[in-house]
């Protein structure tokens, strides 16, 4: 039997929702600036597609874009100006930055109280004390997800055996924590490069967070029946003819596909839940940024 499909974009959909509303009755307006250096393509795709989900539930959003050739100690005086500025409320800093500058020195100068990504020192050791204030978009969201599952199924995390397979400071770390916090009590395994005989550690996970960024790393034969799969890895690919050639487009170059981690089609036949690859934790990544941003608002605003 086919595991039940986890849908990223409808629950996604409803956190959006649900910040819209709390907007409009808080008559708090969130002023969201993005810190951009240089004009790398991936970065303003990004940016393009925060503004419209901001705008669209009543986030105000700037795009603050600063040239390449700007110094770190420049860049950091920035974000120390915009700390300043009462009227804004959310600070995020859109990688990658210029070859040479030290990424976590300028993520430290973020005042954590308008940390909307969750990633000053500040913010993770928060997290790490089990009490978080704002926490990694996608690891929160990833997480979100699996606790959709659970309410949906009348089902408990507490003592479930959770396996991550990733230990990046952005999504497998911080899931590690939120997992291993008193209100959900789960026995977690951390697994990375160097671990020895992956497939009897994701074998014994009755939940698994694949956040490698490896397409397919996790074989389907390895997921145990009845296991909820979480499958945070975008990966672009390209699309195979029969015979393992590549399949050309009208204009004569190689189609390309978004995958997970994950092997879906071997996994979903063992997995009780899985999330799929594009529509699954990809679209609560943005939601949870919105909502961490109006959080940063209502309470730098005391409302």
């Amino acid at each position: 039997m086919s595991a039940e499909l986890i849908d990223g974009k409808a629950i996604s959909q409803a956190i959006l929702d649900e910040v819209r509303s709390r907007i409009e009755e808080s008559g708090v307006v969130p002023h969201l600036v993005a810190v951009q250096v240089g004009e790398d393509p991936a970065s303003m795709f990004y940016v393009r597609n925060q503004k419209k989900k901001a705008e669209a539930v009543g986030i105000r959003y700037t795009l603050r874009q600063l040239s390449e050739s700007i110094s770190q100690n420049e860049l950091i005086e920035e974000i120390r100006r915009l700390n300043d500025d009462a009227d804004v409320t959310g600070i995020i800093l859109q990688m990658p930055l210029p070859k040479g500058m030290d990424r976590r020195a300028v993520q430290r100068a973020i005042n954590y109280r308008k940390d909307v990504e969750g990633i000053t020192p500040t913010s993770l050791g928060l997290l790490l004390q089990d009490r978080p204030a704002l926490v990694p978009c996608t690891a929160r969201g990833a997480v979100e997800l699996l606790e959709w599952v659970i309410q949906k199924t009348n089902d408990k995390i507490e003592g479930k055996d959770c396996v991550i397979v990733g230990r990046s400071e952005i999504v497998g770390k911080p899931v590690a924590m939120l997992m291993l916090s008193m209100s959900r009590s789960a026995t977690v395994t951390v697994c990375h490069s160097r671990t020895k005989n992956l497939p009897d550690k994701v074998a014994s996970a009755d939940v698994l967070f694949a956040a490698v960024g490896k397409p397919h790393i996790i074989k389907g034969e390895w997921i145990k029946r009845g296991a909820i799969v979480i499958d945070v890895g975008i990966n672009r690919v390209p699309v195979l003819d029969e015979s393992g050639n590549p399949v050309l487009n009208e204009k004569g170059k190689p189609k390309y596909k978004t995958v997970g981690d994950v092997e879906f089609e071997a996994a979903k036949e063992r997995a009780a839940w899985i999330t799929p690859v594009p529509g699954g934790v990809g679209p609560m990544t943005t939601a949870i940024l919105m909502r961490n941003t109006l959080e940063a608002a209502l309470r730098l605003k005391g409302a």
